[in-house]
């Protein structure tokens, strides 16, 4: 907990509609590489495999990913309640340990922090009790501790995982260098490594199921397959200028339509038409139900308007497969009648909310797939 740099964008502008390979690899089950947004997870047994070939919507390998065995058992139930105090994940306190002190409870740092978690005696005196070298004492310490790092930072976060990185980065170098930075992990480099360090270690090395924090690897991720994103579902609107639309209230986002409107008639599913990470899902007056993503190999935002109430399928945070439920076409917010509104963006796009900004004609792109 000694002191570090600038909150990584979610993409530099893309040019119109190329695709990039993201430069993370994992390996498969299989044994061949893939690129995937996450760390390969390691088995109890030690081998690597995917976050995708596991877990919720995945296929069954008959080998259920367990590492939480690296966690002392003395220390397991410490941590659980300090993730009850934090709001914060056992996977994260754990990980940040073994950053901090290789679950090292007499541990000392050239610059005076102690203990497990490397406290400095002036913080300690605030959020400790007994001594910084008694590691179950300073295990709840860090529970209190990020819970009031947590508190200082939220309002400068959209999503679960955003918390998990501020708090983090105040911890390393203070919620002051967080809020000098403008609600970012500020551009220091040894609070960037820290970061992502931890972060990576909590589902690689801490995660029970392979779960990144503040999401989920969800399918066979790496194919480059592009599906509709409404299966069976028919183009009823194009991109452009239409001017106003029965049964909806004419806005210039209605009459200058920034995608493309697909139908089944009324309950069809809405799949991830391409590998993608969720960044924010959430409900808007004229969206209505609606989830933001971007691709894991497409250099684009997609978002998807108008799901039926209640039936989004996915979490900010989490990477999908293509073809994975994302919510049911419907008419909430300002629809005309049953429909998914599909739009894409280039990566200059905001991707914590929604947005009609950098918009781009999907057609081109679904028909160079073979989607249309």
């Amino acid at each position: 907990m000694e002191d570090g740099a600038g909150k990584l964008g979610l993409g530099v502008a893309g040019v119109m509609l190329l695709l990039v390979a993201l430069p993370i690899i994992v390996l498969v089950a299989s044994g061949q590489e893939q690129p995937a947004s996450a760390m390969a997870c390691r088995p109890s047994g030690g081998e690597s495999a995917s976050a995708g070939s596991t877990g919720e919507g995945a296929g069954d390998t008959g080998e259920q990913i367990s590492t939480r065995e690296d966690i002392p058992e003395e220390y397991m139930a410490d941590l659980e309640e300090a993730a009850a105090t934090s709001g914060l994940s056992v996977d994260l306190l754990a990980a940040q340990i073994e950053q901090e002190s290789g679950w090292n409870p007499e541990a000392v740092s050239p610059v005076g922090a102690e203990g497990l978690t490397q406290f400095m005696p002036g913080t300690w005196e605030e959020y400790g009790t007994g001594s910084p070298f008694d590691p179950h004492a300073a295990i709840a310490a860090q529970g209190k501790y990020m819970a009031d790092l947590v508190d200082q930072v939220s309002s400068f976060a959209s999503n679960e995982r955003e918390i998990a990185q501020l708090a983090l980065a105040a911890y390393n170098a203070g919620p002051g260098a967080v809020q000098d930075a403008g609600g970012a992990v500020p551009d220091i480099p040894e609070t960037q490594n820290y970061v992502q360090t931890i972060m990576g270690s909590a589902q690689s090395n801490f995660s029970a199921d392979c779960a990144p924090v503040g999401g989920r690897e969800i399918g066979e991720l790496g194919t480059g397959e592009w599906t509709s994103p409404l299966p069976g579902g028919q183009v009823t609107s194009g991109f452009g200028w239409r001017g106003c639309v029965a049964g909806a209230a004419c806005n210039e986002h209605v009459s200058d339509h920034k995608g493309m409107d697909f139908s089944t008639g009324g309950g069809g599913q809405v799949v991830a038409p391409f590998d993608m990470t969720i960044t924010y899902t959430g409900t808007d007056q004229y969206r209505g139900e609606l989830i933001v993503a971007t691709g894991v190999e497409a250099d684009v935002v997609a978002e998807f308007h108008h799901c039926q109430p209640g039936s989004t399928q996915v979490a900010v945070g989490d990477t999908v497969a293509v073809g994975t439920p994302l919510c049911t076409e419907g008419s909430s917010g300002n629809s005309g009648g049953s429909h998914l509104h599909f739009q894409l963006s280039t990566t200059e796009a905001p991707t914590d909310r929604p947005s009609y900004d950098w918009v781009v004609d999907p057609e081109p792109l679904l028909r160079e797939k073979g989607v249309l």
